[in-house]
């Protein structure tokens, strides 16, 4: 955050004292606007997508990390409708097949905050 101010306000400094006839100032911008690039280039490095590209992409997603996973019904599910499951100590509203409490269901993915089911 702090390099384009540096380096802005180097440059205008140097401008200013390039501006009274001291050719110092040429200086200073010449070292602002390498400043001021060398901040886009550490910019355009930093947001390349295969420098922040997670080896975890379903970290912080807790959905998403169940799919493939048994869990238990806890509320009965009929078909086209919805009910609930425990995966770990966590009650989920599901979807997908009928399942009668107790049964145990196969994530098949995830909508938003309701996990999809399927009959095992």
């Amino acid at each position: 955050m702090l390099l384009p101010i540096v380096g802005v306000s180097s440059a205008v400094y140097g401008i200013y004292k390039v501006a009274n006839g001291d050719g110092e100032g040429w200086a200073w911008v010449g070292a602002g606007l390498a400043i001021v690039v060398a901040d886009i280039v550490i910019d355009l490095l930093w947001a390349n997508p295969k420098v922040s590209r997670s080896d975890e992409p379903d970290l912080n997603r807790r959905g998403a990390e169940l799919v493939g996973q048994m869990v238990v019904v806890v509320e009965a599910m009929a078909p086209g409708g919805r009910g609930a499951v425990r995966a770990g100590d966590t009650v989920w509203v599901a979807e997908g097949c009928t399942a009668a409490p107790g049964d145990r269901v196969k994530v098949a993915g995830v909508k938003g905050t309701v996990l999809v089911v399927e009959a095992t």
